[in-house]
């Protein structure tokens, strides 16, 4: 009775067995795999398996198990134009996304030009360039100038960096300042107003000495000082040029 009763269990443990194989092979599950695309891409082209499936940037249907290749490409007669490959696979009724997305970039200019631009220890370029507008703070370095940090969304507001020189401003050449043109065109009056009057006190002295007359040997002494006081003038304004030019 007992071998009997076991055999029995046996037999419905060997059916339940293969009709778990057998069943679900005569019965297949009446369902498939769901793919979803989206892209920011506009206008775009969506092909699978190199058929157009979708003018819009988002493409959502079934398919059957199986290997899928993906083009997502920019509508566009550029050479240049933005596109994405993919494959997938798709199996076992599940639903798979897939989000195409082109990296926005901005332009990073500064003044002067030839910054280096880091992201942490790394280096992206030197300005002007084109960086990932990605939410990260970027640091602009160049030897002489202040270190600046930015956010790449700032760039919007902001055309131009600006960085500020650690040099102390150069000062300017006393040859093309405007105390030298002064100097030199009060040397130059100077120089005139004591040779005229040294050629006045020149003529009233040969003069004096024609006839003895004293009012004339006044007026040669008169003369005389204001050319002595005028030449002296003239070598202290001479003597600070001279200064000037050595001191530089």
């Amino acid at each position: 009775m007992m071998t009997g009763n076991y055999q029995l269990m046996n037999l419905f443990i060997k059916i339940i067995i293969v009709s778990a194989i057998i069943i679900p092979e005569l019965f297949p599950q009446d369902c498939k795999s769901r793919l979803i695309i989206e892209t920011d891409i506009e206008p775009v082209n969506i092909f699978i398996n190199d058929s157009l499936v979708s003018v819009s940037n988002k493409f959502d249907s079934e398919f059957d198990d199986g290997w899928y290749n993906i083009l997502v490409v920019k509508n566009s007669n550029n050479w240049d134009k933005a596109f994405f490959k993919d494959s997938v696979f798709l199996s076992g009724c599940v639903t798979k996304n897939i989000n195409f997305k082109t990296e926005q970039k901005v332009y990073l200019n500064t003044s002067p030009q030839d910054a280096y631009v880091l992201f942490g220890d790394s280096l992206l370029g030197s300005t002007p360039l084109f960086i990932s507008s990605d939410d990260k703070i970027l640091t602009i370095t160049k030897p002489g100038y202040s270190v600046e940090s930015i956010i790449p969304d700032d760039l919007a507001r902001q055309n131009i960096i600006t960085l500020k020189s650690l040099q102390l401003p150069k000062e300017e050449s006393f040859f093309y300042s405007s105390t030298f043109h002064i100097l030199a065109a009060t040397a130059v009056a100077l120089g005139a107003v004591s040779a005229y009057y040294k050629l006045k006190a020149d003529n009233t002295y040969d003069k004096y000495q024609s006839n003895g007359d004293p009012v004339l040997l006044n007026e040669t002494n008169k003369y005389d000082v204001v050319s002595g006081i005028t030449f002296t003038a003239l070598q202290i304004n001479f003597g600070y040029i001279l200064y000037r030019f050595l001191s530089e």
